[in-house]
């Protein structure tokens, strides 16, 4: 597993807190520890192993699944796809949008430092038709600093730009475990130019290139999303056949926050209103296994 040791360099690196345990990589993200590695692989932990995990890393809990399962679960799962399809193999309706976002839009695999160069327009225009997501204050060279750290990483971290007449209008941000799983972490589509459908030109690209070129096992879109709805999850399923892996959610909370989740759940729809993560945190909990939870 060679991804381990990249990615624990990658962490080094970059400032983030991450701590390898039996194997696995656990990185931090979001305030959460988890695991950094294939979403089929089983991370299961006992309770003393999940608190000693959490106060090694940091953050308010530890999550973890236990690989996919045949029969649906609370309803936590990934989107995955794990065949490519050709556009001959796709519905009538699909094959001519991806037609057309592939005659409007060139794809092509770029480095960081381009990404870290022309990336920073698309970023922040991305985030203003995400719904539940507060706009971002990153600046231009902070995000290009942070773009930067991963130039000697090209192994594990892939980066695809979306281009339109020479300009780029979107791009991707893959993490890469081994031949096994290529997840589409982040992917920014600059809103003004939807209409060309690059998602589409860019999915069939990507899927191609991991699913049938390099004979990934499955390419992996994310896990259920809690915070904000973009809508690309019910779009690559629809689109491309993706499909929903069932895996079963554990948390373990930090003490305190145990305490403060059980004294706020009696107002906990007013308080989301204010503030979507805390809604979010609210939904994870509920799509989880609690017996993995103690205070």
């Amino acid at each position: 597993m060679c991804y381990i040791e990249r990615f624990t360099k990658l962490f080094e690196e970059s400032g983030v807190k991450s701590a390898v345990y039996k194997n696995t990589l656990w990185g931090i993200y979001n305030e959460m520890v988890q695991p950094i590695g294939p979403v089929m692989f089983d991370y299961s932990l006992s309770f003393e192993e999940a608190k000693y995990i959490l106060n090694q890393v940091g953050g308010i809990l530890i999550r973890w699944t236990d690989g996919f399962v045949e029969n649906e679960t609370k309803g936590w799962y990934a989107v995955i796809c794990d065949k490519f399809l050709d556009i001959s193999e796709l519905p009538s309706k699909n094959r001519s949008e991806i037609r057309k976002g592939l005659k409007n839009c060139n794809i092509e695999m770029v480095d960081a430092g381009f990404i870290a160069k022309k990336g920073y327009e698309v970023f922040i225009s991305a985030f203003s038709r995400y719904k539940g997501v507060k706009k971002t204050k990153i600046a231009e060279l902070e995000f290009g600093n942070n773009i930067m750290k991963t130039r000697s990483f090209d192994d594990i971290v892939h980066y695809w730009g979306i281009f339109y007449e020479g300009k780029m209008i979107g791009y991707s941000t893959n993490y890469i475990f081994d031949n096994i799983e290529a997840n589409y972490f982040a992917i920014y589509f600059h809103p003004s130019y939807l209409k060309l459908n690059p998602s589409c030109a860019l999915f069939y690209t990507m899927n191609k290139y991991y699913l049938q070129e390099k004979e990934f096992k499955y390419v992996n879109a994310g896990f259920r999303s809690v915070l904000h709805e973009t809508g690309i999850q019910d779009f690559l399923q629809n689109k491309f056949l993706f499909k929903k892996a069932y895996t079963n959610l554990h948390i373990v909370y930090k003490p305190y926050i145990n305490v403060i989740l059980r004294i706020l759940y009696p107002v906990r729809s007013f308080l989301g209103k204010i503030e979507p993560k805390i809604e979010a945190l609210y939904m994870q909990d509920f799509l989880s296994n609690k017996i993995t939870k103690r205070s």
